[in-house]
């Protein structure tokens, strides 16, 4: 097969298309953008209207979820000791932490263990909880509640057969002695009665 000649567009290396610049703070197209992604607060200052962005709320969630991890890290650190004998409550730090910062992993989890974790908590916690705390133990609560709730519905769903009632029936293999026997006073009692 012949060699065509290339021509001299496809032999030369190709340009890359410029990528957009990202945009500054300042610029008004940032600006616009913001206002589709926050609210606007407006309130009146010394006499005038004064127009704010909400911060976004992402950011605070992220805050409150972070700083529920900060709190029980800082409770788990006040003890000697404490994440190898309160291993429940260190299994929840270590979740806040690489799983689920707001906490909702919990509710996947066994509530055996929630409870164990519960009753951790409530042993190291201040009589007063912080806030993250506070909010931590109600999730705990919680989540133990929903897994109790979907363990009732379970239960509820599932078909019952003799093996689950408390009235069940054990059943033993008989000797042939036996036989004889309860033969025997079977025969026994129909001559009486007949």
């Amino acid at each position: 097969m012949p060699r065509q000649p290339t021509t001299p567009n496809a032999a030369a290396p190709r340009k890359k298309a410029p990528q957009p610049q990202p945009e500054k703070e300042g610029s008004w197209l940032g600006a616009v953008r913001s206002l589709f992604v926050r609210e606007v607060k407006v309130k009146r200052v010394d006499g005038k209207l004064a127009v704010a962005l909400e911060p976004k709320p992402e950011a605070a969630t992220a805050n409150a979820d972070s700083a529920m991890r900060a709190e029980l890290k800082a409770l788990l650190n006040a003890a000697p000791d404490s994440r190898s004998r309160l291993r429940f409550l260190a299994a929840v730090e270590h979740g806040l932490k690489h799983k689920d910062p707001t906490g909702l992993f919990l509710f996947e989890v066994e509530p055996e263990r929630l409870r164990a974790a519960l009753r951790q908590f409530d042993a190291v916690a201040p009589a007063t909880p912080s806030e993250p705390l506070a909010a931590l133990r109600a999730r705990l609560v919680d989540a133990i509640g929903s897994r109790e709730k979907k363990r009732k519905r379970m239960e509820m769903i599932a078909p019952r057969s003799d093996l689950m009632r408390d009235q069940r029936v054990e059943v033993a293999e008989g000797r042939a002695s036996d036989f004889d026997r309860i033969s025997e006073q079977w025969r026994g009692a129909q001559s009486t009665a007949g």
